[in-house]
């Protein structure tokens, strides 16, 4: 998912988007044209982690186990 489709989604602007993307390591799946593609599950477990207060970790793979346990507990 491009920036501006992952702003859409969560409403944010798509500058705040690739602003995580670059701060948090966020997963990039390739490219669309001149657009970088980002796996949207890691931008919304980062966004979840701003909103919630908590620490974003650091790793797409700790992201990608943060999600499993969560929905586990759920």
């Amino acid at each position: 998912m491009t920036a501006r489709e992952a702003a859409r989604r969560l409403e944010r602007e798509p500058c705040t988007i690739r602003k995580w993307a670059s701060r948090y390591r966020a997963r990039v799946l390739g490219r669309a044209g001149r657009e970088t593609v980002y796996d949207y599950d890691d931008l919304a477990t980062i966004e979840w982690c701003i909103w919630a207060g908590r620490p974003v970790p650091a790793t797409p793979q700790e992201r990608d186990q943060l999600r499993v346990t969560r929905r586990a507990a759920a």
